[in-house]
């Protein structure tokens, strides 16, 4: 036969004494069960398979809480396991960073997950230990201490609904604002703050593995060089072969000899060292397989270079005289010229002129070959307009200057640097060898070179072969070299400007200047050094030869980088707030002797037996009735059930 479980229920309820109820003792709650009550009845069978409030086994909740924080310790070692095998490792296509992103969020949301639901059952067990002795059993509080609180005093039954609620900012907070017991309730509220905190791991763990730039490291790579000796003389030279027969007295048979005769550079050759040297910047090449995104790398090479000597303005002017016989660079020289009305007698006044020879140093196949370049500094023509026929400038007002260089054999040393698709070389000489010879016997290991050198240089003294002038009379000459047009040196500019001549109108006339190229800083052997420099770097681009180097690339790839320390400050952090909850959670749990279960099953069960809650439910203002908990116990098979109901004030 089911027994009865007893409420009381002295006086009638109206919304007002519903809502403003007069407060009882605790004691006289427990003291009234035997009067005015509303029979309910329980299932005892249903009793022994399901837990009742604070009715469920000691060790379940042990393991429960336990279990969920150890797994999410282990998933949290997990976690760093497979960051620490993708640290350092290349990201991949779009397809494979879109799971390792997925991938890396999984686990701090594993680990919020675990940590919730152990850290939300140990907030179920904390209790008020402190309770009055009459009462003489343990009673088991949810969110913020809810049932202790209604069992102590009467609260509306929407702040009980507020403080029973999962724990948030928002409701913890109303709670504290709410509450006229703020200060018992900040402990709990600490707790439930620590409990929300947990969340933020899938915030901030993904964070700790990053995708950052490869970095730099050694790498063989294949690098393009120069090796002149591998070039075939047809490719190089406009060169025949030609075949003497030698003979020695006292031998009938003749020696044969052949010899590969020069006449010049290739055409493709010629075509290739001038667009070279027409730039201001070092010839170009793709990056070598590997280099990625920056690279570094040197290398060496033999090839021809110039050895300058600065020749000054006596080295120009020998005698003094700025047309003289002996002039280098003639300022001015009379020029005569025959036309059909008889003829004509202009000044040229030369501000450049270069040539070149070959001298033979005592051996036949001995020789040195010299390219000379003189110019006259900061030229302009503005100070020449005045002058009249035979009315030469002072030597003294003007600054000629020059260099003599020798063709040598030279070993090059070449920087190349490649960074984002931008390339920047440059060169330096770092060994002679002599001067370039002229040997080119055919079958000799140095043929095939000493052609290449010879075809480079005469290609090169070509180009700044020739002289420019100022014919006084307002026009500048420069239709005799190519140095203006192809090669970087020289600057040559010119302006409108107004001439009045002696005694006559004023008319305007083309102002020309000439200098030096400022980028070489005056210094015109320097000049002449770097350009050839620059014209032998362009025979990369014939993948004459290659070797292997170890050089410090930068990949132009991304990887995963993996911050541990960060990840285990946070976890460190996350962890170590929840053991101050779980700590205290099995304390209670300890305490309790029960674990202290909340769902729908159970609240039900709290508010069955109270009529004036029924009374009460259709009243608008039900969230605003004063409410108070007790605590039952009945026998149940030789142990005691133990059951909260709650009641209207």
């Amino acid at each position: 036969m089911d027994e009865l479980l007893l409420i009381p229920h002295k006086r009638p309820f109206s919304p007002q004494s519903l809502a403003f109820g007069e407060y009882t003792s605790e004691d006289s709650v427990g003291s009234k069960n035997s009067e005015n009550l509303m029979p309910y009845s329980h299932h005892k069978g249903e009793t022994s398979q399901r837990p009742h409030f604070s009715t469920a086994n000691k060790r379940s909740g042990y393991l429960t809480i336990l279990s969920f924080f150890f797994l999410a310790v282990l998933v949290a070692c997990m976690n760093h396991i497979a960051f620490l095998q993708l640290d350092g490792k290349e990201t991949g296509s779009h397809t494979t960073q879109f799971w390792v992103t997925i991938f890396k969020n999984i686990f701090p949301s594993a680990v919020a997950l675990f940590l919730l639901i152990g850290l939300k059952a140990c907030l179920s067990q904390v209790v008020r230990v402190r309770l009055p002795v009459t009462c003489n059993l343990l009673i088991h509080l949810p969110v913020m201490q809810a049932l202790y609180r209604i069992h102590l005093s009467p609260n509306s039954l929407a702040l009980v609904n507020l403080i029973a609620s999962p724990p948030t900012f928002l409701n913890t907070v109303s709670i504290l604002c709410e509450s006229s017991m703020r200060a018992s309730n900040l402990w709990f509220a600490f707790l439930a703050a620590i409990t929300q905190s947990v969340a933020l791991t899938s915030i901030f763990i993904p964070g700790t593995l990053t995708v950052a730039q490869t970095p730099p490291h050694i790498q063989s790579v294949k690098i393009p060089t120069i090796d002149f000796n591998v070039i075939n003389p047809k490719t190089s030279s406009l060169a025949s072969l030609e075949t003497f027969y030698i003979s020695n007295e006292g031998n009938d048979k003749a020696h044969v000899y052949q010899t590969w005769a020069f006449a010049g550079p290739s055409q493709r050759w010629h075509q290739l060292i001038l667009r070279s040297a027409s730039s201001s910047k070092a010839p170009t090449w793709d990056p070598p397989d590997g280099c990625g995104s920056m690279c570094t790398y040197n290398f060496s090479y033999v090839a021809p270079a110039l050895s300058c000597t600065e020749l000054s303005k006596k080295d120009i002017w020998p005698s003094g005289k700025v047309n003289g016989s002996d002039s280098l660079l003639p300022f001015p020289v009379l020029n005569r010229t025959v036309n059909p009305y008889g003829f004509s007698e202009t000044d040229k006044y030369f501000f450049y002129n270069s040539s070149w020879s070959l001298n033979t140093l005592g051996k036949i196949f001995e020789s040195s070959m010299y390219l000379d370049v003189i110019y006259m500094e900061s030229f302009n023509t503005t100070t020449l307009d005045g002058l009249g026929m035979f009315n030469y400038p002072n030597p003294s007002q003007w600054t000629p200057r020059g260099a003599r260089c020798a063709y040598q054999n030279a070993t090059y040393e070449a920087t190349t640097a490649f960074s984002n698709n931008a390339q920047s070389s440059s060169t330096r000489v770092t060994e002679w060898h002599g001067p370039i010879s002229n040997y080119t016997d055919a079958g000799e290991s140095t043929t095939n070179m000493n052609l290449s050198f010879l075809s480079i240089a005469q290609s090169f003294n070509v180009l700044l072969e020739g002289s420019a002038y100022y014919d006084g009379a307002g026009d500048v000459f420069t239709q005799d070299t190519q140095a203006f047009y192809a090669a970087p040196l020289f600057n040559l500019t010119s302006d409108l400007r107004n001439f009045t001549e002696t005694n006559g109108p004023t008319e305007p006339r083309t102002a020309y200047y000439f200098s030096l190229s400022s980028s070489f800083g005056g210094n015109l052997s320097a000049g002449l050094q770097e350009l050839l420099g620059n014209v032998t770097l362009a025979f990369v681009n014939e993948q004459m030869a290659s070797f292997h180097a170890d050089i410090l690339v930068t990949p132009n790839s991304t990887q995963y980088a993996y911050l541990a320390w960060r990840l285990g400050l946070i976890y460190g952090t996350i962890f170590g707030g929840s053991f101050v909850v779980i700590a205290y959670g099995l304390y209670c749990l300890h305490v309790n002797g029960t674990t202290a279960i909340f769902d729908l099953e159970h609240i039900v069960r709290m508010t069955a037996g109270s009529t004036g809650l029924h009374e009460c439910a259709a009243h608008p203002q039900f969230g605003s009735t004063l409410v108070r908990g007790a605590f039952f116990s009945e026998p149940d098979g030789g142990t005691h059930d133990q059951r909260v109901v709650l009641d209207v004030d």
